[in-house]
């Protein structure tokens, strides 16, 4: 068949000439394009006819068909070098619902191609990727690309989990927590509503504070503690322990839901011995039986103007507490800095994930508030060139 379509791109045309089962014929090919990738799905009761006009420049853009023939084309342009042509029967009643075979099994590209289309009509963010991460999720992968999807169908308990998981994701809950589960730097993480879901934006912010950490030199003792304020799903403390076996972390979040979910994921990944998680609202009062070397906190910093901007996604499953930092989205900022030089040994540092506007807010109430004995050292810039992480070291 590889063969078949390689005369197909460069010969002239080809007369497929009442195959039984086009589906069966044509699974497990695979082309390489430099243009994008198409998914092509055929149903033929008669002749199918394809010739080299249908894929110019190695680009599936239109086809010639004779007798009865149903064709669906979804054009992913994101993917370079890699073009799947598949073939199958078309699996839809009348009203356009997408039906199984009679055995049961369905085409994995075909289940896909479909829900792609599905969510990208009804304006889900990421079609492609919510379709592959669930498809991908329910046949055991972590990335669709380590699924073969030519090679074998989706069982009918598999598709009818992907259409359960599928109908989530279109009433736009995010794909973490249809999943249950989301990576973070190098750990996997249980993933439940309403907790905030880490974004990739925090693991820079722990790349950062990992950095500093390697090249600090003003510890003379071998451990060292660390505070993070609102923790969520304990990644980022999590993360710390898992890279620092010298660390003992102190995670404390106002939510009962991010505690235990903190907790469980520290035990889930035997790193709960050198961690407390504490459920507290942390404000200018606080105290803690040690002080820290590090602070570390990616706080609710969206202004209120902004709430109403949010995604669906965020809007409908996230808690709003993890998100919403008050007017100018710097109201546990200000307590952090207060408490900073109280919480801090000699030396120590804080590090906050913050809106691309807080950096300039932090230098100038820093410079109104020299009681608080904290220096703003660092301003790093995220994978989209915003100022989005903050250092502020203790004065000596």
């Amino acid at each position: 068949m590889r063969c078949l379509l390689h005369r197909v791109l460069k010969k002239g045309s080809f007369l497929w000439n009442r195959l039984p089962d086009l589906r069966n014929g044509t699974q497990g090919v695979k082309l390489y394009s430099v243009l994008g990738e198409c998914h092509y799905a055929a149903r033929s009761q008669g002749r199918l006819r394809l010739s080299k006009g249908a894929f110019p420049s190695g680009y599936l853009t239109q086809y010639l068909c004779t007798h009865n023939l149903t064709l669906s084309v979804t054009e992913t342009l994101s993917r370079l070098f890699c073009t799947k042509v598949t073939t199958s029967h078309d699996l839809r009643d009348d009203n356009g619902a997408l039906l199984k075979d009679g055995d049961g099994d369905f085409p994995v590209m075909e289940a896909v191609s479909y829900w792609t289309r599905e969510f990208d009509t009804a304006g889900v963010p990421e079609p492609d990727a919510s379709a592959e991460y669930i498809v991908a999720h329910v046949l055991g992968y972590k990335a669709f690309s380590l699924v073969s999807p030519l090679a074998r169908n989706l069982t009918a308990e598999e598709r009818t989990r992907v259409w359960e998981l599928c109908k989530k994701r279109m009433d736009r809950m995010p794909i973490q927590y249809i999943l249950g589960e989301w990576d973070f730097r190098n750990l996997n993480l249980t993933m439940r509503p309403p907790v905030f879901i880490p974004r990739p934006e925090t693991e820079e912010l722990v790349e950062h504070l990992w950095f500093h950490l390697q090249e600090d030199l003003y510890r003379e003792e071998d451990d060292f503690d660390i505070l993070e304020i609102g923790c969520g799903s304990g990644a980022i403390s999590l993360s710390l322990l898992y890279e620092f076996p010298e660390a003992h972390c102190t995670a404390v979040d106002v939510t009962k839901e991010a505690v235990e979910l903190t907790k469980h994921n520290a035990k889930r990944l035997s790193l709960n011995d050198r961690l407390e998680v504490k459920q507290m609202q942390f404000n200018t009062s606080v105290k803690f039986e040690t002080k820290f070397d590090v602070i570390v906190s990616n706080p609710p910093y969206i202004w209120t103007q902004d709430m109403e901007t949010l995604e669906q996604e965020i809007v409908g499953y996230e808690n709003h507490c993890a998100l919403h930092g008050g007017t100018d989205g710097m109201g546990l900022i200000r307590d952090i800095i207060h408490t900073g030089h109280r919480l801090l040994k000699p030396g120590g540092s804080v590090w906050l994930e913050v809106d691309p506007r807080h950096p300039d807010m932090i230098q100038t109430y820093l410079n109104n508030h020299l009681q608080y004995q904290l220096q703003l050292t660092g301003v790093y810039h995220d994978f989209n060139d915003r100022p989005r992480f903050c250092c502020l070291e203790l004065l000596e």
